[in-house]
């Protein structure tokens, strides 16, 4: 019985914390779209979907890890989703923060095209053996 209330309860405070976020966020869209410059619109939706990045990544594996029932899930779910918790979502928020900067962006498409490029040539090697 324990079990079963702690997952209640739990389930209840980070959906209505969640909620209560995405209200926020929808006021905050409506006050943005009532700016009157189109750059300061631009500046501030930049901000908030950085932000709003963040709270998903972390609202989203807090209910994997302790919204879903136990149960149905493997015992390596939990493990997976602790370590993405505890690891990757610190290691990707000042990414997704400094993404606002124009030289970090471009730095970001130099190597993703770096990338891409390595990539191509790897396939057309493989297709012409």
């Amino acid at each position: 019985m324990s079990k079963l209330t702690s997952y209640a309860l739990s389930s209840l405070i980070i959906l209505l914390s969640f909620l209560f976020i995405l209200i926020s966020y929808a006021q905050v869209l409506l006050a943005v779209l009532q700016l009157p410059s189109a750059s300061s619109r631009h500046k501030a939706f930049s901000t908030c979907g950085s932000h709003l990045a963040v709270v998903l990544l972390f609202y989203g594996t807090i209910m994997v890890m302790h919204v879903s029932p136990g149960s149905s899930h493997s015992t390596l779910m939990p493990k997976i989703m602790t370590l993405f918790y505890a690891m990757v979502t610190p290691l990707f928020n000042p990414l997704i923060y400094s993404l606002r900067n124009k030289e970090m962006k471009s730095a970001l498409w130099k190597v993703r095209e770096k990338f891409k490029i390595s990539l191509n040539t790897f396939g057309s090697r493989s297709r012409s053996v």
